[in-house]
This record gives structure tokens, sequence and C-alpha cells, in this order.
């Protein structure tokens, strides 16, 4: 079963962008008949295709007409990958929803993205999840510091700053040294979280509205996986405003990640719905 990921960064997106990173970069990587199409090679001959979020611009869309066609005479699947609640934007959903019915089915990277596509297709749900190979690529925390009070720092893009709004003034309040790392465009990834790791602890809250109550919680899960604290909430703050508790919450979400979260329970789950469909259409 031989599987084409086309990545967002087709549709203008930076190649650095996470999304690709995760939803395809990484997938492939451990898929060992599974390529992500940098035009260097040819677009015929795979059996599944996934359009990463990419769905906006003539060429893009121009290949998803292709590829349905070969759909048509039997010769594939295609699929839909969507990570970020592009459908708010009024025109994004316009050009989205004029390009789903091609599709044979959609995957979201996260349940309430999943249920939304799901009114307009089939639709599962693959969560983000992480490539352990590229965190040791970046290097697990092995010394937590006694640092009282801890170094807290944000990370992110810039139009993501409104997630601290609710809660900044009682982290503030609370004494912490609070950095705030605020992106115009994404940095590599190992040079990113090699600046967000010389912190006690990342910041992460995750209020409860749009757009974030659609979003990933990746940046955590990745955290995690290198050994660093995360902190969603004031009070998760504060228990870790203590470093015996940051060395202890750093030790076992890491060995969490790295026994439940690899990026090779993704590859299966890609494999097994690809399976269901093929046997559906052959």
């Amino acid at each position: 079963m031989r599987a084409l990921f086309i990545p967002c960064w087709h549709d203008g997106l930076p190649r650095d962008s996470g999304s690709a990173q995760i939803r395809a970069q990484w997938v492939c990587d451990l898929w060992e008949d599974a390529d992500v199409w940098d035009l260097s090679g040819r677009l015929p001959g795979y059996d599944l295709y996934v359009f990463q979020k990419a769905y906006l611009i003539g060429q893009t869309r121009s290949w998803i007409n292709t590829v349905a066609q070969w759909r048509d005479e039997g010769r594939c699947v295609m699929a839909f990958d969507l990570c970020d609640p592009d459908f708010l934007d009024l025109e994004h959903r316009r050009r989205m929803l004029e390009v789903l019915p091609l599709f044979d089915f959609a995957v979201g990277s996260t349940r309430p993205i999943t249920d939304w596509l799901a009114r307009w297709l089939p639709a599962y749900h693959i969560p983000d999840r992480v490539s352990l190979t590229t965190l040791e690529e970046v290097g697990r925390r092995a010394v937590y510091t006694d640092n009282d009070p801890p170094r807290v720092v944000w990370a992110g893009y810039e139009h993501n700053l409104g997630s601290l709004d609710a809660i900044r003034d009682e982290v503030e309040g609370l004494g912490v040294e609070l950095d705030v790392l605020a992106l115009a465009k994404p940095l590599p990834f190992v040079d990113f979280w090699g600046r967000v790791l010389d912190y006690d602890v990342l910041l992460n809250p995750r209020p409860d509205k749009p757009p974030f109550s659609y979003k990933s919680d990746n940046k955590t899960l990745i955290a995690w996986g290198l050994g660093l604290p995360v902190a969603r909430t004031v009070d998760e703050l504060l228990n870790l405003c203590d470093h015996h508790a940051r060395t202890a919450e750093g030790v076992k979400r890491a060995n969490e990640v790295a026994v439940s979260w690899g990026m090779r329970s993704s590859v299966l789950q890609w494999q097994e719905i690809c399976r269901s469909w093929r046997g559906d259409v052959n």
C-alpha cells in the first residue's frame, strides 16, 4: 500500500509549519511505502493520496481534481486531513466546501474538527502524536533546576496570544518570571524547542472557546516528550513552582509519551482506514 502526503506548504504555508511535520513528514518517516510530495517524483502510482490541509490555491485544487478522476477509475483512495479550524474563516470555509465532496473521507486531528468534517463526509479521528526520533534530536531534559520562582515561558504564533488573556495577570501575580516567545512565522523544530527548553515550565493555557477549543494540544505533548513540565492552568503552575514536583512531572510525562504517543500508532491508523476503503471500492 503506497501513500502520498501532499503537505500544506504547497498552499503557500512555510515549510517549517508544525502541522506539515506532525501530520505528514513524521507519518511518512515511519511508513516505508509513504512519501511526502516535494514535486521531485511522479504524482501517479499511489494507492492513497492525503491532502494535508492543502486545498486553497489553484495548483493544489488542480491536483485534487486530477486525483479524484483516478479515484473514480478505481485506481486510488483520497483523503483530506485537517488540523486547524480553517472553516471558522468564511472564505476558507467556502473554498474547503467546494472540494470536500471530491474526497472519499476526511481525518481530523481533534474530536471537534473531526465532528465538523463528519457533517460533510465520512471522518476519522487521528490525534497528533510525536516522532520519538525527532525528540531525541532536540534532546530530552536531563537536569531540573531548583529555580524559585521557576522561569516560565509561553511560546507560539502571535495570532494565538489570545490564549493568555484570561490567566496572564493571575500568573504574573504569582511572582514567576514569565517570558513570551511570540512568532510571526515558524522556526525550525529543533531551534524552536531548543529555546523553549531553556525554561523550567511551559505555560500552555487551553481556553474553552473557538478557535482554541478546536486546536490540538500537540505543544503540550511535545513538551512532555522532551521532559519539560507544562502548566495549562494557574493551579497547575502553582504546583510546578516546587522543583521536586517539576522533576517528578517531567520524568513521568516523558515516559508516558515514549510509551503511548509515538507516531507508529498514527501510521497503523492510516493503514487500517485505507485498507477498509480499498476493500469497499475494489
